[in-house]
């Protein structure tokens, strides 16, 4: 018995030698941290990033669905890279934990939120109660930059950079899916124009980045 338990301890050794970038799933520590500590401490007395322009925009609360995708579509991604493609999986958890981290310095330094969530005391179909909910759990401060936004570019540009996904329909509806994901956010009044605009930049910026820092660096090894 001691002896099968020793071998399995050794296989189990062996492997996280030869996947070392399976340590790269202790950023979610800091990611989780990065999350937490701004909505604790953040709450009132905000920078309000409505415009003008969100007055056009109309509540949609079937778009809660998209809104909600977005958790499971970070989480198998991640799962697919662990086990499928390490250096993409190295790469993924690099720009989540710089999305995070930047974000958070962000809320803390600039606290942000918005004034555009109904009122649903009397939720009106399984959308709003859904959306209820949702509104009872989340603040409305640190929408700036909007992570639904950055992360979707994360897990969008991770399906379309692995070669390990062959099949087209999946990187296009990844990237449609990234974008419904992101527009969501507006539709159902989690975030102001501003927020998805500034999570945009901010994504594609820190993407192109980490791309660049881990093509020189698997340059350097060589």
């Amino acid at each position: 018995m001691q002896s099968t338990h020793h071998n399995q301890k050794n296989k189990l050794l062996c492997w996280l030698k030869n996947n070392r970038h399976v340590y790269w799933t202790l950023a979610l520590i800091v990611i989780l941290l990065a999350y937490f500590l701004p909505e604790l401490l953040v709450t009132d007395h905000y920078f309000p990033t409505q415009t003008q322009i969100d007055s056009y925009i109309p509540f949609v609360p079937a778009f809660v669905i998209f809104y909600l995708l977005w958790f499971p579509c970070l989480f198998c991604t991640g799962i697919w890279l662990l086990v499928k493609d390490g250096e993409g999986y190295r790469q993924y958890m690099c720009f989540l934990l710089l999305a995070y981290m930047l974000a958070a310095v962000i809320y803390l330094c600039w606290p942000n939120g918005q004034d555009l969530r109904p009122t649903l005391d009397a939720p009106n179909g399984v959308f709003e109660k859904i959306l209820a909910g949702l509104y009872a759990m989340d603040t409305n401060t640190n929408v700036l930059p909007s992570l639904h936004v950055v992360g979707s570019i994360g897990y969008c540009g991770a399906v379309l950079r692995t070669k390990t996904i062959r099949r087209k329909w999946i990187k296009v509806g990844s990237c449609i899916l990234a974008v419904l994901i992101s527009i969501s956010t507006v539709f159902v009044k989690q975030h102001a124009v501003l927020d998805l605009v500034a999570g945009a930049v901010l994504g594609l910026a820190l993407f192109a980045v980490v791309t660049a820092l881990f093509r020189r660096r698997a340059a350097r090894c060589k």
